[in-house]
């Protein structure tokens, strides 16, 4: 594995988690000019739903719709309930504790429930929990609790 593919992985969960504590800030934005919070969620999955419908089309074409729904299982919403909750309560959080206190807990919880999840052999790079990992989740949830205190 080239030192790039090896790298591309950490640099996208290090961007990915600076867009998210953006999209709070700008979200929080959004209700404070008087859109309410489900409306700003709202407008968070519409405008998601059009760039990956868009991405899909030039991908497969828009028959990758009715691909969808013939795979479809009724589980299948839990991961869109999961996600649509989470961007609740990150916008919940900055807007009663601010933005440092939510992201703290939300990673700590993160990383507690990701522990679990590779010690279960749930995720596609499961690996056994060593000391040293319990030892940095440790330090984390320690770090969350001093923040939010």
């Amino acid at each position: 594995m080239s030192d790039m593919t090896a790298l591309a992985p950490i640099l996208l969960a290090l961007a990915g988690g600076a867009s998210l504590a953006l999209q709070y800030a700008v979200m929080l934005a959004v209700t404070e000019r008087g859109v309410g919070v489900t409306s700003a969620l709202l407008i968070n999955s519409v405008i998601g739903l059009i760039v990956l419908g868009g991405i899909e089309t030039y991908r497969g074409g828009p028959q990758f719709v009715i691909e969808i729904v013939a795979r479809a299982k009724p589980w299948f919403v839990v991961p869109g309930l999961l996600g649509t909750f989470f961007v609740f309560a990150g916008l919940y959080g900055y807007k009663h504790q601010g933005a440092a206190a939510t992201i703290v807990l939300v990673v700590a919880a993160q990383l507690v429930t990701g522990l679990i999840l590779d010690g279960m052999g749930l995720t596609g790079a499961a690996r056994s929990i060593g000391t040293e990992t319990l030892l940095g989740a440790a330090f984390l949830v320690t770090g969350a609790f001093l923040v939010v205190r």
